[in-house]
């Protein structure tokens, strides 16, 4: 993700216009018949990051290859909880007690 601010020559911390004010002057200077390859770079990283939305989902899921966030969100909200793989204390202590009563 902070290769496209990175790219853009922002912080991270910029607001929207910011945004498209840099985007705008990155691609009137690399326009795709003088340099194609910086052209996708400045416009990829301008659609990862154009809105704050975008800037969420980007943080969540970066490096996913997840197309539908809302569903990805939901099954998150809607995972169960798991069970540790080792005992805890609670359940070591609960197993000497019911040796000792034994």
């Amino acid at each position: 993700m902070l290769t496209y601010y990175l790219t853009l020559g922002l912080s991270p911390d910029v607001s929207d216009d910011d945004i498209r004010k840099s985007y705008l002057n990155l691609v009137k200077k690399n326009t795709p018949e003088k340099n194609p390859g910086r052209f996708r770079q400045i416009t990829e990283a301008y659609e990862k990051i154009s809105t704050r939305r975008r800037r969420i989902e980007a943080k969540i899921f970066n490096g996913l290859a997840i197309s539908n966030y809302e569903q990805a969100l939901y099954e998150l909200v809607t995972a169960r909880e798991m069970k540790r793989a080792r005992a805890g204390l609670r359940e070591l202590f609960k197993a000497e007690k019911e040796l000792r009563e034994k």
